[in-house]
């Protein structure tokens, strides 16, 4: 955590840092070691990514060994709604 350093290299982010790439952000509903569901830690992604999704899953912190599926199943819908010509019958 180099504030000085990320500094210096957001300021020679391209597109100011916004990204408009597809971006999937998952909250855990129980996360309090970085709670992000009611507190305004995530506005600055909300701000910064075009074609945010979010989804929050009922886990706490470590949510891909709390609820493997329930992250699966969020993961597998984003890809499929963001990009279905990857999909095939």
């Amino acid at each position: 955590m180099n504030r000085r350093r990320n500094l210096e290299l957001a300021a020679k982010a391209v597109n100011g840092g916004k990204l408009a790439m597809p971006v999937l952000f998952l909250h855990g509903e129980y996360d309090y070691t970085c709670e992000t569901v009611t507190s305004r830690l995530a506005e600055p992604m909300r701000q910064d990514c075009s074609r945010l999704s979010e989804v929050t899953v009922v886990s706490g912190h470590w949510m891909a060994q709390e609820k493997p599926v329930a992250v699966n199943v969020a993961l597998v819908r984003w890809l499929a709604g963001e990009f279905p010509e990857l999909w095939t019958a």
